[in-house]
């Protein structure tokens, strides 16, 4: 018993050391293994193109540890990229093309264990001399900065006007889509993970898992981006209600036309995962989606009026770009950029009979006979003062001027274009402390009031296509009279003499650049995965703007142009439409001056535009300059 005892015992003993033996081996091939990965990844070495190549660093690095390279010891340097699974597991996906990640196989031999000679005995083999030992090690490159932009969130600000707008916007996409107030409210408080989002859509479309620079190329239709958004939320357990009102919208949205992610989101390309789990809020992207789907449709979007306050009328939106919601890349070597949506904005209103208005008519009246005299003078019309004239009084027939209000209602066009605001970082810094500069360019707005003969024209040039509004008709006719008989007149020549006109086109805001500067304490720029930091740059007030320039009216004489439109200005003796001025003024300024709140507040916000403040939300998240160790 004692002789078996410490038979068992050497045994043991000679198992212990020979496993300790071959662990220790292990370890230092794993060492080595590391070590040599490290060394590829940590110079940014790659297996193909330009740059330091990965196997003769690797075989550096392992050498400089002490691993010897002959008959029974081999290095395996492998390039590409790590890859997440549905299990959340990672792994790595060969891509000689790629270098964000290094795998190293290290491979050694060493004297067969005991072991493994009793195994090859016990199984009547020969005992072999020597082991394989393998160790694999993939290390990652050192991951670059990632910066992420935002502009203005809706923040949930959705008010009743806006919801409406909102269904009307979703209208000609094929929608049909009436969501409440409510409805929409809760669409603007939920958020989503775009990284989340980006995988799905990909399933969606057919795209690899991971390739995001072909998913943002990829064909997609409205549905599809939209559908995309609402399994994501489903998966997350979204309240019920924010569920089903997006599922109206897959339901109503137009399947057909082709879009591209890209148009609305940017992501520059060599964006790490890591750089993509942020959360985007849904209301933005369902707007952007919803814009991109307006400016590839040919048709022009009509909102209805009443929402806005006004009666018999209007309001007709062309979508020239629409926004880009988010851009993430690298603040090192990427433009990471950001604009709000690029619109046209045509309101036609009918104004009321002129000449209803008390006192207007006389004062036109008194203009005949100063009217007359310069218009004669500028135009060489031969016309004599009024039909009272002595010549015309002795029965032979005279030309006079008739000057009348415009019968009949008159249509008004109010048009505003507005530009994108743009936003992109122009600097930043990780150490001492983080800091992060957009330069943030505001937009520009022009207003244009009068008449667009060719409401095509304004969507097509912007502002530039705007006609004056006749609101006096400087006509003609010949007429004679007997003494003291009632004048006889032929047919009037409407707008022989011109006309006296209102036009207003001039810029409300001009373009201005701010550097948005997000640093300690109070604007910190966080890591991507957190809620953003939010600056704004402050515009001068547009409703100030919009109501000076209403203020600022002035009524022109114009010459006749085809017949029965206006032409050029006439230069008139000063104060001579004083009057008619002072009653025209304040009858258009009070007509246009309701547009200027509903306009400016749920118009342009709905379409995500708020032309007095461009809000910017900044994260920056700096990482390890230090290759690391990944599987």
């Amino acid at each position: 018993m004692a002789a078996l005892t410490l038979g068992m015992g050497l045994m043991f003993m000679l198992m212990v050391i020979d496993s300790s033996r071959l662990y220790l081996e292990q370890r230092r091939l794993q060492r080595i293994a590391d070590m040599a990965a490290l060394e590829a990844a940590g110079q940014r070495a790659v297996c193909t193109g330009s740059g330091p190549r990965a196997d003769t660093l690797a075989r550096v690095g392992a050498v400089r540890n002490g691993f010897e390279l002959n008959a029974g010891q081999s290095l395996e340097t492998t390039c590409g990229r790590l890859q997440t699974g549905a299990n959340s597991l990672r792994s790595f996906s060969v891509d000689l093309s790629r270098n964000e990640a290094i795998r190293v196989i290290a491979t050694t031999q060493v004297a067969t264990s005991v072991a493994a000679g009793v195994w090859a005995l016990a199984n009547g083999n020969s005992i072999p001399d020597t082991t394989l030992l393998s160790a694999r090690a993939v290390a990652a490159t050192p991951k670059p900065p990632q910066a992420m932009l935002r502009i203005r969130s809706t923040l949930a600000t959705v008010d009743t006007r806006q919801s409406a707008l909102l269904n009307a916007l979703v209208d000609p996409l094929g929608g049909h889509v009436q969501l409440d107030l409510l409805g929409w409210q809760g669409l603007g408080k939920t958020e989503i993970n775009l990284l989340s989002y980006l995988d799905q859509l990909a399933i969606e479309v057919g795209v690899s898992a991971g390739d995001y620079q072909q998913l943002l190329r990829a064909d997609a239709s409205a549905a599809k981006l939209i559908e995309a958004a609402l399994k994501v939320l489903q998966r997350g357990g979204a309240a019920v209600d924010v569920v089903n009102n997006l599922s109206k919208l897959v339901v109503g949205v137009d399947s057909t036309r082709i879009l591209h992610l890209g148009d609305i989101l940017d992501l520059q390309s060599g964006t790490t995962k890591a750089g993509l789990d942020a959360s985007l809020q849904l209301l933005d992207l369902l707007q952007s989606v919803i814009l991109l789907s307006t400016k590839d449709s040919a048709a022009v979007v009509e909102m209805p009026i009443n929402v806005l306050g006004l009666v018999n009328g209007k309001v007709r939106i062309k979508v020239i770009e629409p926004q880009q919601i988010s851009a993430i890349g690298n603040p090192q070597t990427d433009l990471i950029k950001v604009h709000t949506a690029q619109i046209r904005t045509l309101i036609s209103l009918d104004l009321p009979v002129l000449k209803t208005v008390i006192g207007l008519v006389n004062a036109v009246l008194d203009l005949a006979t100063p009217l007359t005299n310069i218009l004669d003078n500028l135009l060489g019309l031969n016309l004599f003062g009024t039909v009272e004239s002595l010549t015309c009084a002795l029965g032979i027939p005279c030309k006079v001027s008739d000057i009348q209000l415009l019968p009949g209602t008159v249509s008004l066009d109010v048009g505003i274009e507005v530009a994108r605001a743009t936003s992109q970082v122009s600097g930043y810094s990780c150490a001492p402390e983080k800091t992060l500069t957009a330069r943030t360019d505001s937009a520009a707005t022009d207003l244009a009031v009068g008449q667009f003969k060719d409401r095509n024209a304004f969507f097509a040039t912007g502002v530039n296509a705007v006609t004056p509004l006749p609101l006096i008709d400087i006509g003609t006719n010949v007429c004679s009279r007997l003494l003291f008989l009632p004048a006889v007149c032929g047919t009037r020549v409407p707008f022989a003499g011109g006309g006296i006109g209102l036009k207003v086109n001039t810029a409300l805001l001009a373009s201005t650049a701010t550097n948005l500067k997000f640093a300690p304490a109070e604007h910190t720029p966080p890591n991507i995965d957190q809620v953003p930091a939010y600056l704004s740059t402050t515009a001068s007030n547009i409703i100030s703007s919009l109501n000076q320039t209403i203020d600022g009216i002035e009524l022109q004489a114009y010459k006749p142009l085809n017949g029965n439109l206006l032409g050029g200005i006439l230069t008139l003796t000063a104060g001579l439409l004083n009057d008619v001025k002072a009653i025209l003024e304040p009858l258009i300024r009070h007509l246009l001056s309701p547009l200027v709140d509903p306009l400016v507040n749920a118009l342009l916000k709905a379409l995500g535009i708020d032309l007095v403040k461009v809000e910017v939300g900044a994260n920056l998240t700096c990482s390890s300059s230090r290759a690391q160790l990944v599987l």
